[in-house]
């Protein structure tokens, strides 16, 4: 292989990385949490779901039997906190990423972080 095909392979590489990592950035720093949560679809019913990371603007949750798509529209509640008006960004198998509609307010981002938060609890 010429030092020219090498080159480009590389800086395909270069550019498939830097890709990967913009879209993993997030508008909002995100805080580890174990907060106990709920969600219903337009369509469905309620589901029980532990939340593992949350911001000002979404959340990342696992629902071990989850069948939400893409780009679906749910109702969330964080604890007591709700309802939320969320859409569905991304799911990879058992843990989903939701949008807010409306971002968070501060305090209550802080409120979920320091008083709902239970570490110890399992999935």
């Amino acid at each position: 292989m010429d030092d020219a095909r090498i080159a480009l392979r590389m800086l395909n590489k270069a550019d498939d990385s830097q890709t990967h990592e913009a879209a993993n950035q997030r508008r909002e720093p995100r805080h580890v949490v174990q907060v106990a949560g709920r969600y219903r679809s337009r369509v469905g019913t309620a589901r029980d779901i532990w939340i593992k990371d949350i911001s000002e603007t979404g959340c990342r949750f696992f629902d071990k039997f989850s069948v939400l798509p893409v780009d679906s529209s749910i109702t969330f509640r964080v604890g007591s906190i709700g309802p939320i008006s969320a859409k569905v960004r991304w799911r990879e198998k058992s843990v989903i990423g939701i949008e807010f509609e409306n971002p968070l307010y501060p305090s209550v981002l802080e409120h979920i972080i320091r008083t709902m938060d239970e570490p110890d609890q399992a999935e």
